[in-house]
This record gives structure tokens, sequence and C-alpha cells, in this order.
């Protein structure tokens, strides 16, 4: 597995550590790049032309939610333009919050195993999934 980087954008240094290790106990090769706030996450879209892999996101953040993140890169044309896949993974959901997300034409929504192989296995089908993908701009 290796492509652009994946981008993890989670709140607390726990998930963050664990979700680069799951990640690379699945043998993923792309770098795994963290942020701890969607600002840091949108400063980095902006200054680096590199085609992100995947971004993953937690619901919860501090300044701003995923899902204003998630609005933020959308109201942004050249972002958006971008197709980056934009997946949550999060901790504790509502159905109001899982339908909000879909609303912001998010990619898919996944509350996070509370195991290590289970967060292991969730990542391995959502990398599978995206490797197998085509998205604008990419030809096979």
């Amino acid at each position: 597995m290796g492509y652009g980087p994946i981008l993890y954008v989670g709140g607390d240094e726990d998930d963050r550590y664990l979700v680069t290790e799951a990640l690379e106990a699945i043998g993923s090769t792309s770098k795994v790049i963290n942020f701890d706030n969607g600002q840091g996450l949108i400063n980095y879209l902006d200054s680096s032309k590199e085609r992100p892999f995947i971004i993953l996101c937690d619901l919860y953040l501090p300044q701003m939610t995923g899902l204003e993140l998630k609005e933020a890169i959308n109201a942004d044309e050249e972002l958006k333009r971008r197709a980056i896949p934009f997946i949550f993974l999060s901790e504790s959901v509502n159905p109001k919050d899982v339908d909000n997300a879909y609303m912001s034409l998010v990619q898919g929504f996944y509350v996070k195993a509370p195991t290590f192989e289970g967060l292991k296995s969730q990542l391995s089908a959502i990398c599978q999934y995206w490797e197998l993908a085509t998205l604008p701009g990419e030809r096979r």
C-alpha cells in the first residue's frame, strides 16, 4: 500500500498514535501526517500541492468540528477540486451527526472500533477501497 500521505485529524494524542500504529501494522507505506485541529490541516493543504491519499478525521476537534472542517474544504473551490477522500473516524456519534456528515458530501463515516485489532480491520477496509477507486484526474 502506498500513495500520497494519509492525513489524520484527531484531537487526542493517543488517537493519533493508535491510528498511525494501526496503519503501519496493516502495511500502509503512505506517510501519516497528524494534525490536532482542522486549521492545521487546511494550512497544510493550502501549502502542499501533493495529493493526499485520504483524510481521516475525528468529528470532535478543538477550534472547529470535523464537520466544520469538511464544510470549509467544500467552500474552497481549489481544495474541493482536489477530490481528496474525506472519511470520519469518530469514537462517539449520534444519528444527526451522521446525517449532517453525509449532507456535507463526506465519503464515509465509521465509529472507531474499540480495539486495536478492530481499528486495523477498519483502516484496512478503508485503504483497500480507496486504492481501487478512480478519482478525478487519475488514469488507471
